[in-house]
């Protein structure tokens, strides 16, 4: 019987328990803030690094290139945003592999990278860019 209520009062004042939602509270968050990573990170810097390229040595080319694969970034679905990064890779036949397995339409594609790139320039500081 005393065995029993040693237990009962270990229980009831939370010892144990406590430390139990805490760990689990820990590992919770820890899956949280890895599943809230960017997906797109590492396609995202070499995009930025293949803009940097393409610009140039200008004084603010790092400020640009990120506005512009932000802009680009939200404004692509999936899709087209994988077949940018055929381009930037120059992967032609690549980018035509993903069309045809993906039954996607080549235009619509196009018109939606064509269409974030205008959105990019229209709110990114591209104008002095030459």
């Amino acid at each position: 019987m005393l065995l029993y209520s040693c237990i009962c009062v270990t229980v009831f004042q939370g010892g144990n328990m406590t430390k139990l939602k805490t760990i689990f509270l820990l590992v919770l968050a820890g899956f949280i803030l890895v599943g809230c990573g960017d997906p797109r990170a590492d396609e995202k810097a070499k995009l930025t690094e293949a803009v940097i390229a393409k610009i140039g040595d200008v004084e603010n080319a790092a400020d640009v290139a990120e506005c512009v694969v932000g802009v680009m970034s939200d404004n692509l679905d999936d899709d087209a945003w994988t077949a940018l990064m055929f381009a930037v890779d120059l992967d032609e036949e690549g980018a035509m592999k993903f069309v045809e397995e993906n039954e996607l339409d080549e235009e619509a594609l196009g018109a939606a990278i064509e269409s974030a790139g205008d959105k990019a320039d229209a709110e990114c500081e591209t104008a002095d860019l030459g």
